[in-house]
């Protein structure tokens, strides 16, 4: 018993340090940097970084859980860390294309990041599949420990923080797992066969085309405030997705110490659970939106300047969170189903259709429009999510019918307020 309360007390440590973490420290630097270049840091680490990661991490990832956990392929595991070597390969290219090539510093850094956050996702999934819940949560914030590092330097007055100097943190950041990576494979080269790579990605394929789709849908918000506005409206759209993300945190902590059960509980359980998480959610979303001006206009100058013009667009992110949140439990019961190829199709056709409404609209757009509209989207894909499931005989009626009401409630607020 003592050592169960141990190992869950050190868990919750270290789950607050490293969440308090990745929540503060970009609010923190939105004050150092300039807003341009804090709009570039988010695009890089958020937007494309994060969207560029899925590509490159092939959904072996995600494959892990079901090789490993589902159907007890444990012979499989070794090949798994051949993941790694593979993943040099486009950081490799990325350094050729920015020393020899003149590669945009902008991408250049958003590249960087997407092969640390491959890295992050590739070892914390195997490490949450495993019950390892304090080391995952510290693979998962490593990004943003090496920023906090920074920004520690910058107020000691040691360095002076900007952007060229956050690239450099960041170069060296993916050397750690270059050198660990290659280590990693080393040990188990013999067992760490082609052959068994090649059957983990005839599966994880599916995975990679559903993790992109997903990821395009619901982390794509500031790549299109960059496409249809500039990185200065980009910075202020991230402040407030960051400030409103506070309960993804709550997410992330049942993501990892029930990741194991999600993948084996029964659908009608999991329905109950997650339509009653959706409704606490929401209304810890509503509470803090309110309450925020109360305490953070003490701390942030760039609260201040922004928040009359842009609260609106605060309350959308804080209700997209919910809908985020859904997408993101949703695609677990999806890749344990095995039914990614299926709704990648539905998604494929959401993401075209998504694109015709925004050009159609482009010259109305406002930060508030497009805000809602990508909320909306991802809506949508929680509903296309429920009816592949629905397809196979798996029902989350009260998931679905708690979302329609969220968002009715959401845009009645919306429409009300324009």
């Amino acid at each position: 018993m003592f050592k169960f309360l141990k190992q869950y007390a050190i868990f919750g440590v270290v789950f607050m340090v490293a969440k308090a973490t990745v929540y503060f420290i970009p609010l923190l630097l939105a004050d150092v940097l300039t807003k341009s270049d804090f709009g570039v840091l988010e695009y890089a680490l958020a937007g494309l970084g994060m969207i560029v990661n899925t590509i490159i991490n092939l959904g072996v990832p995600g494959a892990y859980p079901y090789f490993v956990l589902r159907e007890e392929k444990v012979e499989l595991k070794p090949a798994f860390k051949l993941h790694a070597v593979f993943l040099l390969i486009p950081f490799a290219l990325n350094q050729v294309l920015y020393f020899f090539f003149n590669l945009d510093v902008v991408f250049y850094l958003a590249f960087n990041m997407s092969y640390i956050i491959a890295n992050q996702v590739f070892y914390s999934t195997q490490l949450k599949s495993h019950e390892k819940s304090t080391p995952s949560v510290i693979i998962d914030s490593g990004i943003y420990l090496v920023l906090l590092v920074a920004y520690v330097l910058d107020k000691l007055n040691l360095l002076d923080v900007n952007l060229q100097l956050i690239n450099v943190f960041v170069l060296t950041y993916s050397l750690v797992y270059v050198v660990y990576g290659i280590i990693n494979y080393y040990k188990v080269k013999e067992e760490a066969t082609l052959l068994g790579y090649k059957t983990i990605l005839k599966f994880s394929i599916h995975l990679l085309i559903s993790t992109f789709l997903i990821f395009l849908i619901t982390t794509s918000g500031r790549i299109l405030v960059e496409l249809f506005f500039d990185f200065e409206t980009v910075g202020i759209y991230a402040f407030y997705f960051r400030l409103s993300a506070v309960v993804v945190m709550i997410h992330q902590v049942i993501n990892i110490a029930f990741f194991k059960k999600i993948y084996t509980f029964n659908p009608e359980v999991l329905d109950k659970y997650f339509y009653l998480f959706f409704i606490f959610i929401f209304c810890l979303s509503v509470v803090i939106q309110f309450i925020a001006p109360f305490i953070i206009t003490h701390f942030s100058d760039y609260f201040n300047d922004t928040y009359q013009a842009y609260k609106t667009v605060y309350f959308l992110l804080s209700a997209q969170m919910v809908m985020w949140i859904a997408s993101a439990l949703n695609s677990n019961i999806i890749d344990r189903e095995n039914l990614a190829s299926k709704n990648n199709v539905k998604f494929l056709i959401l993401v075209f259709i998504s694109i015709l409404l925004f050009y159609a609209v482009q010259n109305y757009l406002t930060l508030a429009l497009l805000t809602f509209l990508h909320m909306s989207i991802i809506f949508v894909a929680c509903l296309l999510q429920y009816s592949s499931l629905y397809s196979k005989g798996i029902y989350f009626k009260k998931s679905a019918i708690t979302l329609i009401i969220i968002y009715f409630i959401t845009s009645v607020y919306y429409f009300y307020t324009i």
